[in-house]
């Protein structure tokens, strides 16, 4: 009996570490309010690098441009979503399209400036929220995608609001990929016409596997189900709902799909699955040699002519008749 009452206890106390382990993993990772160095271990590459690296490399961007153009910042409250913040950045000329910049992982609206600094001169206003847990947002917690949604389908309802005729684009990297993803594959307005996904991941389980591997090569059982676990205990989110790769499935928003080909945080490889599953009218493009989320400073001529493209079709048709008027 002894024996049994050892092996139990050892069971249990294995269980209990593995648990406290899952817990401290979810604290370092999700709890975006802690020391950004805990949060740093699960990012590949900083948005803060990416900032800096941008200024000597082929993309040409205008140093402080979003720290000059980005406004106050606007918040609404919403039953699904409650306080959420965005900066609104008009179009130079009356327009009814819009763009609506969805940020990554680690990172706040100041990194999708180099989006919105392309988009605005084409006619574009540019909504650029601050995502679950970053930024100015009030919450605690980062959910990888999966509440952010509900932020992303606020500004698209905020939109619609403010200009029936309103021509929307999603454009999202990496975790903010995953949430255009994640809105695509929900019944969005007809004013929503097109998407770009910038290096999102399949499945948010199948990136933490990755992440974890990549890290500490270590296989994902028993940690991520623990680290899940926790997640679901704490009211946050089942990692295993987070599956962009069936929302596309659903999807009848036109997407493009872009990543680089030197990307082993998400891998390289997600894009081709991505494509693939993608129900909706769709086209993808490999940025030779990028890390993750950098296509658009490696390359940006070849990533511009890859949107662009996909684009001149299915957003500009309305005249701007009536449009918001737009403000420098």
């Amino acid at each position: 009996m002894s024996a049994v009452k050892t092996i139990l206890k050892a069971g249990v106390g294995a269980a209990a570490a593995v648990m406290g382990a899952g817990a401290l993993v979810y604290e370092c990772a999700l709890n975006t309010k802690l020391n950004s160095f805990f949060v740093d271990l699960f990012d590949h590459r900083s948005d803060v690098k990416q900032e800096t690296q941008s200024e000597d490399c082929a993309c040409p961007r205008e140093p402080g441009w979003f720290d000059r153009h980005k406004g106050d910042d606007h918040v609404i409250t919403t039953e699904a979503t409650g306080r959420i913040h965005a900066y609104i950045i008009p179009a130079e000329k009356p327009s009814h399209k819009w763009a609506i910049l969805c940020h990554g992982y680690n990172s706040d609206p100041a990194s999708v400036g180099v989006f919105a600094e392309h988009y605005r001169p084409l006619g574009y206003h540019c909504i650029c929220p601050s995502l679950r847990g970053w930024g100015n947002d009030e919450k605690r917690y980062c959910t990888m995608g999966f509440h952010d949604k509900d932020i992303l389908r606020a500004w698209i309802d905020y939109v619609v609001k403010e200009d029936s005729d309103a021509e929307i684009l999603l454009h999202g990297y990496s975790m903010g990929a995953v949430t255009v993803m994640l809105a695509t594959g929900e019944k969005l307005p007809p004013q929503v016409k097109a998407a770009v996904c910038d290096c999102g991941f399949t499945s948010c389980w199948e990136q933490y596997a990755n992440v974890i591997k990549l890290y500490t090569k270590l296989p994902a059982f028993p940690l991520l189900y623990a680290v899940n676990a926790t997640s679901i205990l704490r009211g946050n989110f089942d990692i295993r709902k987070n599956v962009p790769i069936d929302a596309v499935r659903r999807s009848v928003t036109p997407t493009v799909f872009l990543h680089g080909t030197a990307d082993n945080f998400v891998p390289f490889s997600m894009m081709d699955r991505l494509y693939e599953a993608c129900a909706a009218p769709k086209a993808k493009q490999a940025i030779e040699g990028a890390d993750h989320a950098q296509s658009v400073y490696v390359d940006p001529a070849l990533y511009w002519k890859t949107v662009d493209n996909f684009l001149k079709d299915k957003i500009g048709s309305k005249t701007t008749e009536n449009a918001l008027a737009g403000s420098t």
